[in-house]
């Protein structure tokens, strides 16, 4: 009785150490990720993304955005989605700036602020597109598998700031 509670005991212990390491595994692909889609670098972001991954922003509005926001199937069609996004819009950063990060499973939930800057014609001014943010990374077998973003497109703080 006493070997079968010890070596229950001891597969209970491995088993949360290997929990333990898959999150901080899942959690640290994420921060990668997120830190490469806040420097707008997609050439860091697709190694980490799964080929089958889905992107969604289902809060995303704007003109070709439809009432489901938006949606891609797949690590093309979301690249794909983003250089076009690059290419519209020019951003120089997301500027992510993350007032809490967790780990539930195999989900990073990130909550805090988008602070994307732009380039501008004016003279050491760039501008500011800020609004609250939360995104939600799913990471299975070391890759990201889903992207949920979700931001408060409807009220963002908005204008022109020094460029630093």
């Amino acid at each position: 009785m006493t070997r079968t509670l010890a070596a229950l005991a001891t597969l209970i212990a491995l088993s949360a150490n290997a929990g333990a390491q898959d999150v901080a595994d899942a959690e640290s692909v994420a921060r990668a990720y997120m830190a490469a889609y806040s420097a707008v670098n997609l050439d860091a972001m697709e190694p980490l993304m799964a080929a089958n991954m889905v992107f969604d922003d289902p809060t995303a509005l704007g003109e070709g955005v439809g009432p489901d926001g938006i949606h891609r199937d797949g690590r093309d069609a979301s690249l794909a989605m983003l250089r076009e996004f690059i290419t519209a819009y020019d951003p120089i950063e997301l500027g992510f700036v993350w007032d809490t990060v967790f780990t539930s499973n195999d989900r990073v939930i990130f909550t805090g602020h988008v602070n994307a800057l732009y380039p501008t014609a004016t003279e050491g001014k760039h501008f500011r597109w800020r609004a609250d943010q939360v995104s939600v990374i799913t990471v299975r077998d070391g890759l990201v598998v889903h992207h949920q973003d979700f931001a408060n497109y409807a009220a963002p703080e908005q204008g022109l700031v020094p460029e630093q």
